[in-house]
């Protein structure tokens, strides 16, 4: 293995390449809304029910259908709500506890053909919604460097269509280089986590509809046994914040896969069943978290907007059931739930399990920052960790979008001296517009890494090198708030605020030419 691959897999184990927003929908609830854990609090479990067709079953089923086993041990069920359950009154303004939608379009893992393919057949999906959504649903996009939501949750057909209208098409260059696979591996469950965060503790299920391949796999045979220990940690992670959360993952492939079935790692994943083992237990890929979560992978099918509307079915058409679980042993090891119907015609759609703690590990780096970052953008006062300072705000009205320099003082940053003479630094910037009462409408995350000709950490320069941010600014922004925090444990934060009259008064100009700069691989 060359050094170069051990640095790569380095960042994906211990760097964090996106942040976290703070929920975009309804209003946070208390600390004592049940989590999935082994620890005495319910574990919710939301339960597609299937005919031999494959196709819901919404009606004649109750408590006594069903039964939940935890690790082989049969559990009491606590409570059970059918499907018309979480569907409270159409007219009511409350939209907590309503089964949402987060689109991801991922332009990080698919070619320029795809990309433009899967924009034109989530256009033709949204067009055949009615104006009002039966569900909050907001739109993602995974790019090169960056997770943007372009449009936060809204039950608004015509905002979703703007917002898709202004996603651009540019050349996916790390799906082009073989080697970034492994910075796209990262950035792929680094995004997965992200939206667990950003939903986490708000009531109802939530449904990724990932449109695009997800991020390539892991073999782990040839790598350190040290190295495979954060892997699993890492993904174990992922695993139990997608389980508390609520969120079942569907991915969705752009277009036919030559081959047939069975070509890809993902695919292979998603349909495989393991019984009661480890589902991370082997080799690392993205299907899996499909399986664990009790989504769906479609392939081979050739047609997004169908598949968008199948899981749409089976993403609201579902059964609640809740159970208290023993505490057991801080062991980190794969706790396998399986719930099954008294009907042997009929099979179920759910999670998988989860990993119970593990008494050696405390809470990872990463997790650590995310929650930090969650806090700079929730806040409504300064972090000054770290100067941060914007400049040459403009606005473009055609994309409705605005755009600043960020400037972060550098002497408030870890710098670390590598070879040849220099030295480095990485933090994390996001960017959110938001609305009135703090909420989500836009918001862009991406991760810089910079570098000074000098070992001398005193004379590195006095101000980063500018960044250019650009955030899509909806009518209803109300602020834009910019935060930085370095990298790791510990990381400080830094944070600006621009308000209304600010924004408004910057100057218009016509949104620039994305430019495609060619990138050498690492």
């Amino acid at each position: 293995m060359t050094s170069n691959l051990r640095s790569q897999l380095a960042c994906v184990s211990a760097v964090l390449l996106l942040a976290v927003l703070p929920s975009a929908r309804g209003q946070a609830v208390s600390s004592d809304t049940p989590t999935f854990s082994t620890t005495s609090r319910l574990v919710y479990l939301d339960v597609v029910v299937l005919d031999r067709k494959g196709d819901p079953v919404t009606t004649g089923l109750s408590k006594g259908d069903f039964t939940i086993t935890e690790s082989k041990k049969k559990q009491r069920i606590f409570s059970f709500e059918p499907p018309e359950a979480h569907f409270p009154e159409k007219t009511s303004a409350d939209e907590n506890g309503l089964p949402a939608t987060i689109i991801v379009l991922d332009l990080l893992n698919s070619t320029f053909d795809d990309f433009a393919y899967i924009r034109f057949e989530v256009k033709k999906y949204l067009a055949q919604q009615p104006p009002r959504l039966d569900s909050p649903t907001e739109l993602m996009v995974l790019g090169n460097d960056s997770l943007d939501m372009v449009q936060g949750f809204t039950r608004d057909k015509a905002e979703l269509e703007e917002a898709l209208g202004q996603v651009p098409s540019i050349l996916p260059y790390k799906k082009m280089n073989g080697a970034f696979w492994l910075e796209r591996l990262g950035q792929s469950i680094d995004a997965l986590q992200q939206m667990c965060l950003q939903n986490r503790g708000i009531p109802g299920r939530k449904n990724i509809i990932w449109v695009g391949h997800g991020s390539p796999g892991f073999i782990t045979a040839s790598v350190p046994n040290a190295m495979v220990k954060k892997l699993y940690r890492y993904v174990h992670e992922t695993a139990n914040m997608l389980v508390d959360s609520r969120i079942a993952l569907f991915v969705i492939y752009p277009g036919l896969q030559f081959g047939g079935p069975g070509r890809t790692w993902n695919e292979m994943a998603a349909g495989i069943d393991l019984g009661d083992s480890d589902p991370f237990a082997g080799d690392i890929n993205f299907g899996t978290f499909v399986n664990e979560t009790g989504g769906k992978l479609f392939y081979n099918r050739n047609d997004i907007d169908s598949e968008m509307k199948r899981v749409q079915k089976l993403g609201s058409q579902y059964y609640t059931l809740t159970y208290q679980p023993q505490i057991g042993e801080e062991d980190g090891k794969f706790r396998r739930v399986r719930v099954s119907v008294r009907n042997p015609n009929l099979r179920v759609l759910t999670k998988a399990g989860y990993f119970a703690p593990d008494k050696t590990f405390g809470e990872s780096p990463q997790l650590q920052t995310m929650n930090n970052m969650v806090e700079a953008l929730r806040s409504t006062i300064p972090f000054p960790g770290i100067r941060v300072t914007a400049v040459n705000l403009v606005r473009h009205p055609d994309t409705r979008t605005v755009e600043c320099t960020v400037a972060v003082q550098s002497d408030h940053l870890q710098w670390q001296t590598v070879d040849a003479g220099k030295s480095t630094t990485a933090f994390t910037m996001a960017a959110a517009s938001l609305g009135k009462n703090g909420r989500i409408l836009a918001s862009r995350v991406e991760q810089i890494g910079l570098s000074a000709n000098t070992e001398d950490l005193k004379r590195t320069p006095e101000t980063l090198a500018p960044v250019r941010i650009m955030l899509r600014m909806p009518k209803a922004t109300d602020y834009v708030r910019v935060a930085v925090i370095e990298n790791g444990a510990g990381g400080r934060l830094g944070s600006i605020k621009l308000d209304r009259k600010l924004l408004t008064s910057a100057p218009e100009t016509p949104t620039p030419q994305r430019q495609l700069i060619p990138r050498a691989s690492s």
